[in-house]
């Protein structure tokens, strides 16, 4: 049985790209809690006395500043959002290949990348689905999650 090199380096190399990507996408996350981090050193540094960062730090500004900085993964909204985003992507990859391999004669071995993308892309929506409906039950995000609520930019109160 001979197999040919296409078919071994094009599958191969499509999933170093998404490891690739991956890793692409944790090291910049991690330069932006470092960025975050060397920031808040910069800005604790700026107090030339005690008694003024005690003041700062008691504060509405020094309680929101503490809190950015101790954000050390993104909120919850904004991980559900990425795999979602990350689903249909990975699902409409895995459409598009098994779509190829049904039009286009030739290509019957992307089937199985299709189906594997296809999946994978399910299962990460399922996941954020369950996640969602996980995080409204036990009200970990808030107010916002229970419906269209007024924006920070709409329905502001009149002074």
């Amino acid at each position: 049985m001979e197999v040919e090199l296409e078919a071994i380096l094009i599958p191969l190399t499509f999933f170093f790209l998404v490891g690739f990507i991956i890793r692409q996408s944790r090291l910049r996350a991690e330069h932006e809690t470092q960025r975050r981090f060397e920031l808040g050193v910069r800005t604790l540094d700026r107090f030339s006395d005690p008694e003024a960062l005690e003041k700062f730090l008691s504060g509405v500004a020094g309680q929101e500043f503490l809190r950015l900085l101790d954000q050390g993964e993104p909120p919850l909204q904004r991980r559900l959002l990425r795999s979602v985003q990350g689903g249909i992507a990975l699902g409409a990859l895995g459409l598009a290949f098994l779509v190829l391999a049904g039009v286009l004669e030739g290509y019957i071995d992307m089937v199985i990348p299709g189906m594997l993308l296809l999946c994978l892309g399910g299962s990460l929506l399922g996941g954020a689905f369950v996640a969602h409906k996980l995080a409204q039950r036990w009200e970990l995000l808030g107010e916002r999650s229970r419906g269209r609520r007024a924006g920070p930019y709409r329905d502001l109160p009149a002074s």
